[in-house]
């Protein structure tokens, strides 16, 4: 493993905050997403809890945070996520692009797309639902030419790389307000005079994206590789028993649908590449707590039960809503215990969230779950989130005047597998 610029008793001393801390060094650039777990964090609980490990997993693995960090410490990983944008993304942030030919392609890129410009060449932009809602005309001309020009000019081998730049270009260029994860449209009283800037950003993107690659193709351990697989967790892990030495992993907070909307953050994306109106809008109802269905997970937990109780006074059907969130984290356990080693570790960033004024002890809910599945309860670090890029006060239900507060603070929950 690469050494840390701070001892352990350092980093204690210091805290899990990292406020000032910069997130976006090598390839965690290349794209934003929600709730992402931040590199220092990732780091850290390499190095404590991964010495001498050889696999890492993130069954919940996002846009690849931990597993970019696990190449930079020299160990393999495989990573899990149902969203197939944040698959897209995670492979792209760990792989060995050579930057010295994806700068060339990019410069040859630019010219081609100077060419069509130049000719008047104007590619059909895609026909999906409500896509003049979300963009405007130039907006959808400009981005139909670039995806056009990604597909003819560059190869295969890379051409994730610029979809991933695309990616970025298409939120910021749609009529979103970006500061936002769920879809909400710019107010009207401002989108007449909002100009989408196409071209300039989609370059902005690549030139950022290339010196993040640059210092990850430096820095990475080049013997390691990542897997990462579209899947849901509950349905299996395709590895074998026993083989994984560390888990490092930030599982969604609730259902996509009232906490971190991440199918809402991804929707216009996938569509822009290609993905069918269906998938790309039915990611929060295929995730963890996103449809009502029959109790199959066996676990035992007395925190959640009382803050069940607590809810239902309110809402009943919140109440069997947060309930069957819980219950398809549950259905998560049988397969992480099964690839973990004994005595492997298991490191779960999580947050706990408000529902009708309840709020959810998810980091205890965690190890009430875990240890009815062979896991005990090591520790647990504290962590204030600075600079959230979530209100302090926000709408889960889309109701007008139904505000709860959101969450400032991740729990750190360390786990080991019992021999």
């Amino acid at each position: 493993m690469r050494l840390l610029l701070r001892t352990q008793e350092e980093e204690e001393e210091a805290g899990w905050d990292y406020a000032s801390a910069d997130t976006k060094t090598h390839t965690h650039c290349y794209h934003i997403y929600p709730a992402m777990m931040i590199p220092q964090v990732a780091r850290r609980l390499i190095h404590t809890y991964g010495k001498g490990a050889e696999l890492l997993l993130d069954p919940f693995c996002g846009s690849g945070t931990s597993l970019v960090e696990a190449r930079l410490a020299g160990l393999n990983a495989v990573g899990l996520d149902i969203n197939p944008f944040a698959v897209l993304l995670a492979r792209t942030k760990t792989a060995d692009y050579d930057p010295i030919l994806v700068r060339k392609q990019a410069h040859a890129l630019r010219n081609y797309v100077d060419d069509l410009l130049k000719h008047g060449i104007q590619p059909e932009p895609p026909q999906f639902f409500n896509i003049d809602y979300w963009f405007k005309p130039e907006a959808k001309r400009d981005l139909a030419l670039l995806r056009y020009a990604i597909e003819q000019a560059i190869p295969t081998e890379t051409r994730d790389f610029f979809l991933v730049a695309f990616a970025a270009t298409v939120r910021e260029s749609s009529n979103t307000r970006l500061d936002e994860y769920k879809l909400y449209r710019i107010p009207e009283s401002k989108l007449h005079a909002y100009t989408p800037r196409v071209f300039e950003t989609f370059w902005e993107r690549v030139g950022r994206n290339l010196r993040g690659l640059e210092e990850f193709f430096q820095e990475r351990v080049p013997a390691t590789h990542v897997q990462v697989y579209e899947r849901d967790l509950r349905q299996g892990i395709p590895l074998p028993t026993a083989t994984v030495d560390l888990i490092v992993t930030s599982p969604p907070y609730g259902d996509s649908q009232t906490t971190v909307a991440y199918g809402q953050f991804s929707r216009l994306v996938l569509q822009w590449l290609g993905y069918d109106d269906d998938t790309a809008k039915s990611i929060d109802r295929r995730a963890l707590g996103g449809k009502i269905a029959p109790v199959q997970a066996r676990y035992e937990s007395p925190s959640l039960v009382t803050a069940l109780e607590a809810i239902a006074q309110a809402c009943p059907k919140r109440a069997k809503q947060v309930k069957q969130f819980y219950d398809d984290f549950a259905l998560c356990f049988p397969e992480i215990t099964r690839v973990v080693k004994p005595n492997g570790y298991a490191c779960f960033v999580v947050g706990n969230r408000t529902v009708k004024g309840v709020r959810i002890p998810t980091d205890q809910i965690l190890i009430e779950i875990a240890s009815c599945f062979g896991w005990r309860h090591l520790t647990t670090h504290h962590r204030n989130i600075p600079n959230k890029r979530m209100p302090l006060r926000n709408s889960p239900t889309n109701k007008a005047g139904e505000l709860s507060p959101t969450m400032t603070e991740e729990h750190i929950v360390i786990l080991q597998k019992q021999p």
